[in-house]
Parts: C-alpha cells; sequence; structure tokens
C-alpha cells in the first residue's frame, strides 16, 4: 500500500494539471471574440479570397480544415450585448434582438490541412450565442 503522503501528494497534482487544462470563462469569451469577429471586415476581392485568408491567419486550419465557420462583422461591444440586455435569454443561449452581417466559410471536398480552400458567403442574419460570466463563448446558431 502507497504511504498516505504519496497519495496526497499524487492526488494534488491530478488536480492542479486538471485546473491548468480548463480554460478560465473570460479566455473562452476572449477566443469566441478572436476567432468570430472581424470589425470591421477585411478586405478581400471575392468571399472565397476572404475566406481562406481569414481562416489560415486566425488559425483554423491545423490539425485539419475546419469545415464551417463563421464571421461576425460587428464590433466585440455589441456582441457583448447580447449576452447582456440586447438579446432574448434562456439560461445561458441569448438570440440576438438585431441582424448582424455574417460570412460563412465552408471547407471544399479535398481540402488538406495548411493548404484548406474555402468557399465563402455573406448574409445579414440574426445569432444565438452561449453566454458566459464574460460575454460570448459560442456561437450556437445562425436565426
Amino acid at each position: 500500500m502507497a504511504p498516505r503522503g504519496a497519495c496526497l501528494a499524487l492526488a494534488l497534482a491530478l488536480l492542479a494539471a486538471g485546473l491548468a487544462l480548463r480554460i478560465p470563462a473570460r479566455g473562452r469569451s476572449r477566443r469566441f471574440l478572436r476567432e468570430h469577429v472581424d470589425f470591421p471586415r477585411s478586405r478581400a476581392p471575392d468571399a472565397q479570397r476572404y475566406c481562406n485568408a481569414l481562416m489560415a491567419r486566425r488559425n483554423l486550419t491545423l490539425p485539419f480544415c475546419k469545415p464551417t465557420h463563421t464571421f461576425i462583422h460587428a464590433p466585440a461591444r455589441q456582441l457583448r450585448a447580447v449576452c447582456a440586455h440586447a438579446g432574448t435569454c434562456h439560461r445561458r443561449r441569448c438570440a440576438s434582438r438585431h441582424a448582424f452581417p455574417l460570412t460563412t466559410c465552408q471547407a471544399l471536398v479535398g481540402s488538406r490541412p495548411a493548404r484548406c480552400s474555402y468557399r465563402g458567403w455573406s448574409c445579414t442574419r440574426r445569432v444565438r450565442l452561449t453566454c458566459g460570466h464574460w460575454g460570448p463563448v459560442r456561437l450556437d446558431e445562425i436565426l
């Protein structure tokens, strides 16, 4: 049987490792904003080149080509407001009352990591977000 001190040390080490892997709520909101917000919208000659450039620039093409991703062309404060007062919320999921300009990128069949190719299209729609204490943490749905 292992000494009592060794078991306690192992338990503390496992607890510390688990806490280190967990992304804090503020970090999840920052990650959401970094991955989904492009305001003002980056310039590109067409939606396909926009998607190819932004997906690579935001590191969304490794270790695999992300199948679908949506960029929101609005200030971060407007998205935070959806979670605070400018959305209709049920638990932590909030639907925006107003539409946002969006660009959705979809990976083309045969795309390979690091050289992913996307098609893209733009629209203006409402969104549903999952909200954390510091703001949006996930884009759940385009309404």
